[in-house]
């Protein structure tokens, strides 16, 4: 069931009414039955995996509780058994053709195919996660939870299933004890939510992603104007397709009184790509560095330590978005960038000089600019077949042979029913931005905003006619198709 799809539209409001006109004693378990259907509407089989990890880790959990000798050794075990889980359905494939092509290369064999399909589920990426980072905190210290139906919704519960927000038991666990009401600012900031999500997917991702294929179908036939066209479209795809979905995730959850975390935060406007990690995808972000890279020893143990702790997580960040070499290839070159701007960072700092030069807003433009390029040219790994093509594109990208003549869009790209939204894409997308520094600021400094607060007989004015003007724009600039979120296969 996706979130842009008629089923949810009707599943949502039945969900809403079942669970506000239920008891609070019975809240829990509705929420459960409606998590579970939502997951085995896309395949009915796969809602025994995620009950089986479920049951596993609720039991292990007590067991690294209890451990007291070997604790260490039965923490880690519990880890290994989550992550073969997610390896098997996620990378089997990838293993195999690996180890094909080796064994092809050293003993002139190859390994028999897979006999059978191996179907990714959906979110397994995500509560797999969402397990092993419970199990680290018992390890720590946590009390395991003792209920096995609020546990099972932990993983479960639909608004954050499949694609996130990747969310913390210690935030999640206690939402279902504190007393819970629907209030109007809940529901119209909920609805709004889920509107603005679906303006970001529907109308902006789907519409950009006409750019992409086409740019991607052929890119050995186009120029370098054309591949940056599309190396700029898809950083947007990606931005509005999956904080479009983060969106109608956190809609949703707010609407059953429940908050999640924010996955972005203007990550277009950092100033270097440690900063645009750190607001791109928020939750897989700090998990990586509460669960891999702390572990790894973080910054602990020296500079060069420091650097390769790095590297290795943002390789294996890499793979978790998909199982090919282009994945890793794409963590790779975040880790080097990283790098880079580590080892700058320390360079600069020791000149009074330089330092005073990188704190104007001159220069912080500058960084803007430029860390949104890398970040571009980082991307192609993520959307071409195979690392053999990114390079190629990301050559191509590196030498303007050919500025387009009249239109930045070429006839070829972008076609005729697609014209009018794409003259208007620039102002759309400096608008949206600008709406989320201004709502940003607003919650800073109260007041900022008195005109978001007009009232019209007693009525408020504002909220309803953005709602409908969303509404409108859904409307007339919907897709025939829309596909999946993007990060739906990851």
């Amino acid at each position: 069931m996706l979130f842009n799809s008629l089923a949810y539209m009707i599943f949502l409001p039945i969900v809403f009414l079942i669970y506000w006109k239920s008891p609070f004693r019975l809240r829990t378990p509705v929420l459960l039955l409606a998590s579970y259907v939502f997951y085995m509407w896309w395949q009915p089989i796969y809602g025994l995996l995620i009950l089986g990890l479920t049951v596993f880790n609720y039991f292990y959990a007590f067991a690294v509780e209890k451990a007291t000798d070997r604790k260490k050794l039965v923490f880690s075990l519990g880890i290994a058994a989550n992550c073969i889980t997610l390896g098997y359905f996620k990378y089997a494939y990838f293993v195999h053709d690996i180890a094909s092509d080796a064994s092809k290369f050293l003993v002139h064999k190859e390994i028999p195919n897979i006999p059978f399909d191996i179907i990714l589920p959906l979110g397994i990426s995500f509560f797999c996660f969402e397990f092993i980072h419970y199990l680290f905190e018992v390890y720590r210290g946590a009390k395991p939870v003792r209920s096995f139906m609020e546990f099972a919704l932990f993983p479960a519960f639909f608004p954050t299933q499949i694609a996130g927000p990747i969310k913390r038991f210690g935030d999640f666990i206690p939402q279902l004890h504190a007393p819970r009401s629907i209030t109007r600012q809940d529901f119209d900031e909920g609805v709004e939510l889920i509107l603005f999500g679906l303006f970001k997917k529907v109308v902006l991702a789907d519409h950009l992603a006409i750019v992409v294929n086409r740019c991607y179908a052929h890119p050995d036939l186009l120029t370098s104007a054309d591949l940056w066209l599309a190396a700029y479209s898809f950083a947007w795809q990606v931005y509005f397709d999956f904080s479009g979905y983060t969106d109608i995730a956190r809609g949703s959850a707010k609407l059953l009184g429940f908050s999640v975390p924010i996955n972005f935060d203007l990550p277009f406007l950092a100033g270097s790509i440690t900063e645009i990690w750190r607001r791109w995808h928020i939750s897989l972000s700090t998990w990586l560095r509460d669960y891999l890279f702390i572990p790894l020893g973080g910054s602990k143990f020296g500079e060069l330590a420091t650097l390769r702790n790095i590297m290795l997580t943002m390789i294996i960040g890499g793979f978790w978005h998909g199982a090919g070499l282009n994945y890793g290839a794409w963590g790779a070159s975040l880790g080097v960038l990283m790098v880079v701007h580590r080892l700058w960072s320390k360079f600069y700092t020791k000149n009074e000089t330089l330092t005073k030069i990188i704190k104007t807003r001159y220069y912080h433009v500058l960084a803007v600019f430029v860390t949104w390029h890398f970040w571009c040219m980082s991307a192609v790994f993520m959307r071409a077949e195979n690392p053999e093509k990114a390079f190629m594109v990301i050559r191509k990208l590196l030498y303007l042979d050919r500025i387009p003549d009249t239109s930045f869009f070429h006839a070829s790209i972008v076609s005729t029913s697609d014209s009018i939204l794409f003259q208007f894409l620039p102002l759309i997308l400096i608008g949206m931005y600008a709406m989320q520094i201004i709502v940003s600021k607003s919650k800073e400094t109260p007041g900022i905003m008195p005109a978001l607060n007009l009232r019209l007989f007693g009525m408020p004015v504002f909220k309803p006619a953005y709602m409908a003007l969303l509404l409108v724009v859904l409307f007339i600039w919907s897709p025939d198709f829309s596909p999946q979120f993007i990060y739906f296969q990851f």
